[in-house]
């Protein structure tokens, strides 16, 4: 009987040091979980976690890296570009009634794209405009309420929150 507990313990360490050679990543408590799927050759680990129950830290040997707390994305930074992506404008009146104006005071390349999205986030004006020194935009739609207006060119963007009476 004793054989037979000495073989099955001696099988289960063998597939647990068999596994040790590669990395793994996993969230596993009662507030997270991660599940590897394929989806044609590539795969991919999705994780989910609720909140953090402990504290965050990393341990590193030559062989191996432990990472504790908030899921971590498997990156590596290797430098920051600091590129200036403030587009620089202005936008008046605020509150409005029907249209607000978007003044540039940069010069713009390529197209303009005004987005117009509600406080809770859904979409109600998008809308792409050519390259002027200033742009009209008609929000004689809208209801009264307070919006946030994301104005994209090129890699810039100007945002303002907005407030239509």
């Amino acid at each position: 009987m004793q054989l037979k507990h000495y073989i099955i313990f001696v099988l289960l360490l063998g597939s647990f040091s068999a596994h040790a050679q590669q990395v793994v990543r996993a969230t596993v408590s009662t507030a997270g979980a991660s599940e590897t799927i394929t989806v044609g050759e590539q795969e991919y680990v999705l994780q989910q976690s609720i909140g953090q129950q402990s504290v965050i830290g990393s341990f590193a040997t030559e062989s191996r890296a432990t990472r504790q707390g908030f899921i971590q994305p498997p990156i590596r930074i290797s430098g920051i570009v600091e590129e200036d992506t403030d587009l620089d404008a202005v936008v008046y009146p605020n509150p409005f009634e029907s249209t607000v104006r978007i003044k540039f005071n940069e010069e713009i390349k390529g197209t303009v794209s005004v987005v117009l999205y509600d406080i809770q986030g859904r979409l109600v004006y998008d809308k792409p405009y050519e390259v002027a020194s200033e742009i009209e935009v008609n929000l004689d739609f809208l209801s009264k309420a307070a919006y946030v207006l994301l104005v994209t060119s090129e890699n810039k963007q100007f945002k303002a929150n907005l407030l239509k009476n």
